[in-house]
């Protein structure tokens, strides 16, 4: 007669709590946001024939900047209060990261077409280096697990979302 085959016991997870799993629909809902933006600015970069277009894609990249940068301050809210664990930080920093630099990319792309939008151009890929850095230093320190200090090292995002509010409204609404 064979022997019964004997497992060990499944390892019983223990359930997500409430906070985590609400917290984590409303930064996956914020990241589809972002990446839809994303994906819709692409298809909005060509060549600018007038300052009026160019200032168009300006304001179409700061608005897709900030989103990123009030959806990483946001996670770091979050990560503070221990509602977002490391992992799920340092992915979603990541994440934003990455929409960032694919609108620094497209935004990179574009030919001013006169002097004065080669100085608003300046001035727009300097303040989105800013963004740049400031993510990827998030970014690091969450992976590193120093998710007590993405607070401190957030504080000068309000201050780039406020320059690329400015941006937006070079176009009026």
């Amino acid at each position: 007669m064979a022997q019964p085959v004997l497992e060990p016991p499944a390892a019983r997870v223990p359930p997500v709590p409430r906070a985590v799993r609400q917290w984590g629909r409303a930064a996956v809902c914020a990241s589809v946001g972002v990446l839809v933006l994303v994906l819709s600015l692409a298809g909005c970069m060509s060549s600018s024939r007038t300052d009026t277009d160019y200032r168009n894609k300006v304001a179409n990249s700061a608005e897709v900047v900030r989103s990123s940068i009030e959806t990483a301050r946001l996670l770091v809210r979050a990560a503070k209060n221990g509602k977002s664990p490391g992992p799920y930080t340092s992915r979603t920093l990541s994440q934003l990261e990455s929409a960032v630099d694919s609108v620094v990319t497209q935004f990179g792309s574009v030919q001013p077409p006169t002097q004065e939008a080669s100085q608003l151009r300046d001035d727009v890929i300097s303040l989105l280096d800013e963004v740049q850095s400031a993510l990827s230093q998030l970014r690091i320190a969450a992976r590193q697990g120093l998710l007590q200090d993405l607070p401190r090292m957030a504080e000068p995002l309000p201050g780039l979302s406020e320059r690329l509010r400015r941006f937006q409204e070079l176009v009026p609404t």
